[in-house]
């Protein structure tokens, strides 16, 4: 196994191309090794990938000695990694951390500045901290450092760690859905004396119980079954599980005179052995038959010393133990050791007829089957409950007393032994308690308004209490799975606590029970289907707030963005409800969640990072551009924007941030370190006619803005000029830009185009984009689009510098261009033999041809920033609403050199939403809405080459490969579809425009609604995509899914391990291409 390096350092997790190489070779040797040998191949890989972290080797090293023998053992192996990783430094330090490090603040302050730099903070943490890495102090110092200052204070640190606590506990708070809905349903009945006790009654199939439960369990469905009621006067009701009453059933069948009337106390279903027991005030408890549809008394325990006030039973197929306490404080306990053979009592003599079975009779029988205890007077007053702990084989029991509140007894285990009891002495008493075996902790309730947990072990003092009633607590339940307890006090209100955290999750009030004035009298909380049953005189129920159908998605709302931050490896995703949620890539957990508005959600429409990708720029749907320190959800400062109108794009170059949007017009704001100082501001002038979508730079020189109506303009930026314009609606050509003139007769007319903002000036004042007198009247509409080349004898426009295109070649009069013929044959329509004004008059369109024009909006545009500007090489594409994407040149040669469809189908609704590139532009990623994201070979695309026309320079032969297709398999690929009949290229004028489309390294559908941002991760070589779904998924290059943020953790290094697995959404609507990229070409799995 020489073969495989595992040399530290060797590779990063999902870094450089030999990590990527080992692991595919194991893959490609797996089937050929035995399972010992594979797992230490692989363990060995996992220890180079993940050598840089310091604690992991030590991990690695103990589980390592475990023999790793199966998969089970290596995901542990990756589990310990992920923990060690996932333990953040800032969660390491504690008080005493602190104490020390503001000390060293001091000290290490060589210089006398006042703050600490990078090098005397890498010196400080280490001091206190031990042996850390460099990387993880420097990611805390860059998130402390938000102003890049490069100096680090104490306030400023301390600032910051408050702030991200606080962030991360509101994050907490906000994902504690509440568990109930608040609004309760009723059932239809009623009774003449209140409900004493509710029961679930599992059907029963002999022979096939287990292995029913097994499924049912493994599924996450609750048995069926019914749910059993009784009253005071013992009216018992059937209900099926969706309550609907089956069957009315009077227990007390005796003629009595009605002072004798019988009154139940207490009910209890023994499921295992069909049975029903009853207790009353006649000091019996009576047993029913209720098998099937029957209830049948069988036998009573008779001659009990008081009313069996409280009973409990439990099983674990074959043991049984059932436990009474009655009024005087007395505990019977009877234990059978197979109560499917031998029944629950010895009481074979007694059954016939309706047996009458004496208690001291059989509590004097001692026999190897049957075990019984007495334990007199115990309690001072009567048995409010009884439990059996199977955990700990003992009997709790509690009673409304101070002296014995709660009496823990545990069952002797050998022959001859006693029966030990130890008791909580409690002022008032318990009315309430159950137990958790997953924590091995106490919950009780009682007079006083509290609730309290104890320790089994530790009577002395509770572990804790929780505040919030304020009357009697009278039903207590718990949840070990949700980790919940549901407390019901006796003003009817319902508050369930968190069993970890000790808080209130959430509270319902009494008026939201609708059960009459009276307390409520019985409690049953159905643990599967997670529902509280509540009754009186008659029933209502709480169902769980969330469906357990309902799927989970990473935010509640659409998504707007989702950006990659290359310095912390974080995801920072916004959605409409103006939440943003920080992500760790690698594991896919939510780090930080805070809101961008303080009071009504505002809809987050755009953000980006500064260039350091220490601050988050967001903009709202309202206006407002707020600048952010992600990381602890703390808002630097706010932008004074003076339109208040929809921003929709956000672009940070030279220290300064533009924005555009519904004000058709661009505005930028000087990016100050000092807030408190006032901030520069300044509007370009408008050429835009319509909303403008979306901006982007190249080279800190240009700007780039495109809007509804397909118009894009070039800005140069440090003139704020626009030199030309492009809309492929009208030509392929360069066009001049047009200038647009607004009118607002209410807006103040100032003086200049500069406008200071301070953060307590006065935001209602309008800042208009030029100096003027008077507003001059608008242009007409040129007859014919204006080229650099030959701009319009009307136009009023002057040619700004650096527009006018040399040459003698002269655009025809067109208002959309379009292939005559489809191939290079193609010639250029003929000039009109009319000149002049009649010919002006003839060209121009009437206002119902103007109506009907077709334009294409550009919904994106993105510059190829790797590539040099010049009349023959694309460096900006733009996203069409058709569905198509165009290849531009920029210059006053420049224009449309390439097009093609980059939507998945042939239906002109579908465009591209989103686009990305690498960091070398060699390839192209497009999100649609349809959700299809595809993978482009642009290394070639639109590039010149000496001696090749503009078709050759698609073909395969024309360059170097690029090395994206030795990343992505050949069973990726799409054939690429010409949807221009054949067609190469246009020709207009001269002008040729390539109609090849580059070759479409994969496709595959990873969302069910638009994409609306896609990023490609360039160190772990994967894709992030976010979408109007509600979701953000994390893929591999090849097509392979990692997972969606918010659902399930990952461990992103070793990835490439695991089995190919395919989102049930994509599942059930995914085409055969989809299927097979996502299985990794193996035939697709729709069941």
């Amino acid at each position: 196994m020489s073969v495989f390096s595992t040399e530290p350092g060797s590779a990063g997790i999902g870094g450089d191309q030999e990590c990527y190489a080992q692991l595919k070779l194991v893959r490609q040797v797996r089937s050929f090794l035995e399972k010992s040998d594979l797992a230490m191949v692989v363990y060995a890989l996992v220890t180079s990938c993940l050598d840089y972290y310091p604690k992991l080797p030590g991990l690695l090293s103990k589980a390592g000695r475990l023999v790793c023998s199966s998969h089970k053992q290596l995901m542990k192996i990756a589990d310990s990694c992920d923990e060690a990783r996932s333990k953040q430094l800032e969660d390491q330090i504690n008080y005493d951390h602190l104490r020390k490090l503001e000390r060293m603040f001091r000290e290490a302050d060589i210089d006398g500045g006042g703050g600490l730099d990078m090098e005397e903070f890498r010196k400080a943490m280490k001091k206190i901290m031990g042996d850390i890495s460099d990387e993880d102090i420097d990611v805390i110092f860059m998130k402390v450092d938000i102003n890049c200052d490069g100096s680090v204070d104490w306030e400023e640190y301390l600032n910051y760690m408050l702030r991200e606590y606080r962030g991360k506990d509101d994050m907490q708070k906000s994902k504690l859905l509440p568990e109930f809905q608040v609004n309760m349903k009723r059932v239809p009945v009623a009774h003449a004396e209140e409900i004493v006790k509710i029961q679930f009654f599992p059907n029963q199939s002999r022979g096939l119980r287990a292995r029913k439960e097994r499924s049912w369990k493994i599924s996450g469905r609750s048995a069926p079954g019914r749910f059993l009621t009784v009253s005071r006067d013992g009216i018992l009701h059937y209900w099926t599980d969706s309550f609907k009453m089956l069957r009315t059933v009077h227990l007390d069948q005796t003629k009595r005179r009605h002072s004798l009337k019988l009154w139940v106390i207490d009910m209890l279903c023994l499921a295992n052995i069909n049975l029903l027991a009853v207790s009353t005030t006649d000091q019996d408890i009576e047993f029913f038959d209720i098998g099937g549809n029957k209830c049948d008394r069988i036998f009573t325990l008779v001659d009990l010393e008081g009313c069996a006030t409280a009973m409990d039973y439990w099983t674990d197929g074959q043991k049984g133990v059932f436990c009474v306490g009655d009024v005087k404080g007395n505990i019977l306990i009877f234990t059978s050791t197979d109560v499917m053979m031998n029944g629950l009592f010895n009481i074979r003599s007694y059954i016939g007829g309706l047996a009458r079975v004496p208690v001291n009779i059989l509590m004097k029988s001692k026999t190897d089957l049957y075990r019984n205890f007495t334990v007199s007077a115990l309690h001072g007053d009567w048995c409010q409950q009884i439990m059996y702990i199977p955990q700990l084989n003992l009997v709790a029991s509690c009673t409304p007393a101070d002296k014995g509140a709660m009496v823990l007894t545990s069952l002797p285990v050998h022959k001859g032994a006693k029966i030990q009891s130890a008791a909580i002495v409690l002022k008032k008493g318990i009315l309430c308690f159950d137990y958790s075996p997953e924590l091995n902790i106490l919950v009780t309730g009682g007079y006083e308004p509290q609730v309290r947990i104890w320790n089994p072990y530790v009577t002395s003092s509770p572990i804790t209490h929780m505040k919030g009633h304020v009357t009697a607590v009278t039903h207590i339940m718990i949840n070990g799975e949700r980790t919940t307890i549901v407390s019901v006090s006796k003003d009817k209100n319902i508050r369930i606590w968190d069993l970890l955290d000790h808080l209130c999750l959430q509270s319902i009030h009494g008026r939201n029970v609708p059960l009459g004035n009276c307390p409520i009298s019985a409690t049953y909380y159905h643990h599967p289907n997670n529902f509280l049953i509540c009754a009186t005189y008659t029933l209502g129920i709480f169902f769980g707030a969330e469906s357990p159908d309902a799927e989970l998605k990473s935010h509640d709302q659409p998504l707007c963005c989702a950006l990659y931050n290359k310095i912390f490896k974080q995801a920072v995703s916004g959605c409409y409800s103006g939440l943003i949620s920080v992500w760790d890539i690698t594991s896919g957990q939510k780090i930080m969640e805070f809101s961008t508005s303080q009071e009504q959600p505002v809809e987050i429409t755009t953000m980006m990072f500064d260039p350091p990708e220490r601050r988050l720029i967001t903009a709202l749907k309202n206006g407002t551009i707020k600048l952010w320190n992600f990381n602890n959800g703390a808002c630097l400062f706010e932008l004074p924007f003076e339109d208040k109108s929809e921003i929709s794009c956000i672009y940070y170059m030279n220290y300064k941030i533009f924005v555009s949007g519904w004000s058709k017009r661009v505005t930028w704001y000087l990016d100050v370190k000092e807030h408190d100082k006032i901030i520069e501001c300044k509007h370009w002038k408008s050429y835009h006619s319509d909303d403008v979508l979306c901006m982007d730079g190249y080279s800190n020189k240009l700007l780039v803005t495109a809007s509804c109506n397909g118009d894009i303009v070039l800005w140069n930026v440090n003139s704020g000029q626009a030199f030309c314009r492009f809309n492929a609606s009208e030509s392929p050509l360069v066009l001049l830009p047009k200038r647009e003139f607004s009118v607002d007769v209410e807006g103040p007319k100032l003086s200049g185009t500069l406008k200071k903002h301070d953060f307590t000036s006065d935001l209602g004042k309008k800042c208009w984009a030029h100096s003027r007198t008077g507003v001059p009247p608008k242009p007409p509409l040129p007859p014919r689009p204006a080229t650099a080349m030959h701009p319009s004898a009307s136009s009023v426009h002057p040619r700004p510098p650096g527009s006018a295109h040399p040459g003698s070649r002269i655009m025809q009069p067109q208002v959309a261009w379009a292939c005559e013929g489809g191939g290079k044959s193609a010639q250029p329509p003929k000039a009109p033999s009319t000149t002049g004004a009649s010919a002006q008059k003839k060209d121009a369109m009437t206002w119902q041809q103007e109506v009907s024009a077709p334009q294409i909006g550009v919904e994106k545009v993105l510059f190829l920033k790797t590539r040099e500007r010049g009349p023959d090489n694309a460096i900006l594409l733009t996203s069409c609403s058709d569905g198509h994407i165009c290849a531009w040149a920029i210059g006053s040669k420049g224009g449309l050199m390439g097009k093609f469809r980059a939507a998945h189908g042939i239906s002109r609704d579908t465009a591209v939403c989103s686009m990305c590139t690498d960091d070398k532009d060699l390839v192209l990623f497009t999100g649609d809405s349809l959700g299809y994201i595809k993978i482009w070979d642009i290394m070639n695309y639109c590039t010149p080459f000496k001696g090749e026309d503009a078709v050759s320079v698609m073909s395969d032969e024309s360059g170097a490969e690029n090395i994206f297709c030795s990343f992505i398999p050949e069973y990726c690929k799409v054939t690429p579809r010409y949807l221009t009949l054949g067609a190469k290229e246009q020709v207009h004028q001269g002008w040729v425009t390539t109609l090849v489309p580059p070759d479409c390294l994969s496709s595959w559908r990873g969302h069910l609604k638009n994409v609306v941002s896609i990023r490609y991760v360039e160190r772990y070589r994967v894709i992030l995509t976010s979408s109007h779904d509600c979701t953000i998924k994390l893929w591999m290059l090849k097509g392979k899914y990692i997972g969606t943020f918010g659902q399930s953790q990952w461990r992103l290094g070793i990835q490439h391990l695991l089995p190919a697995e395919v989102p049930e959404e994509i599942r059930r609507v995914g085409s055969l291409h989809t299927m097979k990229v996502l299985n990794e070409g193996r035939r697709p799995h729709w069941e």
